[in-house]
């Protein structure tokens, strides 16, 4: 019988391994998030494109600046992926019993429990999500978009949230943050499993790193092409005030609206070209960390078989 990874190992490996792709993508979503706040309700804009972004906040903020909300957003790709990548195999051999079924799940199948795991992600992630968020609109140079919150850490943050609007405080958007994780689960865990074996399958690229990376940034940017316009919407949700002048929005439908009618249909897609530049990067040490974690857990496994 094959060698399998073991489950406890896959949910340990979830984990880790987005954990660790988020310390070198961090600094693209601090420019997405900039991008996506600006301009609401006639507020002025600060950055051209993403680039005159990055260059701004590094030289009037400082290059530390890029890696703002940091430890929310490694927090939050923990929180995530455990369920988000952690249950999709489980799920998928649910719904598609691979002892009844010769041939792998097909693309519609696989979407259906990246929407399922997407969920379970969202929810449990949440908190931080909305933390990370609120810290990178934050500016120390004038150039901050939305509301500015000025946390000093994510427990100060979450304690200032629950103090302010109770425990539910601390889950703000999340019709939206389910919305976007199921669609971009959907999109991404879809895509990026079935291309992998099907290149597998067909002989087409080996069992390695390349392969993680190639199937890891093709299924970047079909998510990031599906997540967008719903990641803009969260994102004014959660920097918004939660009650006074500063809430501009009463939940997710009526800032969809708001922002077609005072800005467009283009609004929805600010910030694409950076939540691309983050994603590829970001899914593609994703994956080939998670795959090269499976590799050295059956690797050993070999080894300690054989003695």
């Amino acid at each position: 019988e094959k060698a399998k990874v073991p489950q406890v190992q896959l949910f340990a490996f979830a984990t880790i391994s987005p954990v660790l792709a988020v310390l070198f993508s961090n600094p693209f979503d601090t420019v997405k998030v900039r991008m996506q706040m600006q301009g609401q309700n006639g507020a002025p804009v600060l950055y051209r494109n993403s680039l005159d972004a990055f260059t701004k906040i590094v030289r009037l903020e400082g290059l530390s600046s890029l890696q703002r909300g940091i430890v929310p957003a490694m927090y939050r790709e923990g929180s995530k992926n455990i369920f988000r990548i952690g249950l999709f195999d489980p799920i998928l051999a649910i719904v598609h019993d691979p002892k009844l079924n010769q041939k792998k799940a097909p693309l519609w199948k696989r979407s259906i429990v990246g929407a399922i795991t997407g969920a379970f992600g969202a929810f449990s992630s949440n908190p931080a999500e909305l933390v990370k968020t609120r810290m990178q609109a934050t500016s120390n140079a004038q150039l901050g978009t939305g509301m500015q919150y000025n946390y000093t850490g994510f427990w100060s943050a979450c304690y200032s949230i629950v103090k302010t609007n109770g425990i539910k405080g601390l889950w703000v958007g999340t019709s939206m943050s389910l919305a976007r994780a199921m669609a971009g689960t959907a999109a991404n865990m879809a895509t990026y499993t079935w291309l992998r074996d099907y290149v597998l399958d067909n002989n087409i690229m080996n069992d390695g790193k390349k392969t993680d990376l190639l199937c890891g940034l093709t299924s970047s940017f079909w998510t990031a092409l599906v997540m967008n316009p719903v990641d803009v919407v969260r994102t004014r949700l959660y920097n918004q005030a939660s009650s006074g002048s500063g809430r501009l929005y009463d939940n997710g439908i009526d800032a969809f609206f708001k922002i077609a009618k005072r800005e467009g249909p283009k609004a929805f897609m600010k910030g694409f070209p950076t939540s691309f530049m983050r994603l590829g990067p970001h899914f593609s040490l994703t994956f080939v960390f998670l795959e090269e974690f499976k590799r050295m857990s059956l690797r050993y496994q070999y080894l300690w078989n054989r003695e």
